[in-house]
Parts: structure tokens; C-alpha cells; sequence
């Protein structure tokens, strides 16, 4: 039988819905809003085939997220991302994409908005070839 497959999302609240509307056909949504839940998420040994996190969770801990992931659960791929309508600068969004992907991140996803069905495709599409294949 098909399992979805499972993502561990580290985002702020008000991104869960556009994520969920996304992937939730797609894949088991495990939404966290701290470090902490999210490395408990992790140490349980949920099948997580992917972590995607937010630039802003957990007040700015992706970096610290990425840190544990690595050193703990190098075979689950790391997918960065920033999803909101807050305007920062795209030479900062370039610098976030660098260093994500220097400490290990497999991708950066920058999509601004979930708006859209395309937007929706798009993303579902980026997250999950990332995703570790369910057996």
C-alpha cells in the first residue's frame, strides 16, 4: 500500500495553511513551531522523508535546525525556504540560500506567496523531489 509521504514542516502557524493546502493531498504535514518540538519530532523516529523549514521559524532557529538535522539525521533531506509577503531584500534572500545550503540544506525554496494552484504546483513539486522515496 502507498504511504504519503511524511514531512516534518518547521514554519510559522499563519504558513502551515498555505503548505497544507499544497501538500496536504500529497503528504502527511507534521507541523512544529519550535526547535524543540521539532528535534523531539525527530528523536521520536517518526519516518520523516522530509524537513522543510521556514527562514522565520521557531523566531529565526532555522539555522539551529539545520545544525541538529545534519548531525543527527544526515539522510533526511533539508529543504530551506521562505514563504510569506514580508519584503526583505533579495541580496539578503540570495545570502539565506548560500548559507543553507553551505551547512547542508538539499534546496531553498523563495516563493513569497501560496496563492495560486500554480504556485501551489510549483512548490508541491520542489518539496517533494526532495523528499526521500516511500517504500
Amino acid at each position: 500500500m502507498f504511504r504519503k509521504q511524511k514531512v516534518l514542516a518547521a514554519l510559522r502557524p499563519e504558513a502551515i495553511v498555505g503548505v497544507q493546502r499544497a501538500l496536504g493531498e500529497y503528504a502527511e504535514i507534521l507541523p512544529v513551531y519550535t526547535l524543540e518540538d521539532a528535534v523531539t519530532l525527530l528523536r521520536s523516529r517518526a519516518q520523516v522523508d522530509v524537513i522543510l523549514c521556514g527562514i522565520y521559524f521557531g523566531q529565526a532557529r532555522m539555522f539551529d535546525l539545520l545544525r541538529v538535522a545534519r548531525q543527527e539525521f544526515p539522510e533526511i533531506p533539508f529543504v530551506s525556504c521562505r514563504l510569506g509577503d514580508t519584503e526583505i531584500p533579495q541580496v539578503t534572500v540570495e545570502a539565506m540560500a548560500i548559507a543553507a545550503k553551505s551547512l547542508g540544506a538539499v534546496g531553498f525554496i523563495n516563493l513569497p506567496l501560496l496563492r495560486t494552484s500554480e504556485s501551489d504546483l510549483e512548490f508541491r513539486s520542489l518539496v517533494l523531489g526532495h523528499a526521500r522515496r516511500a517504500p
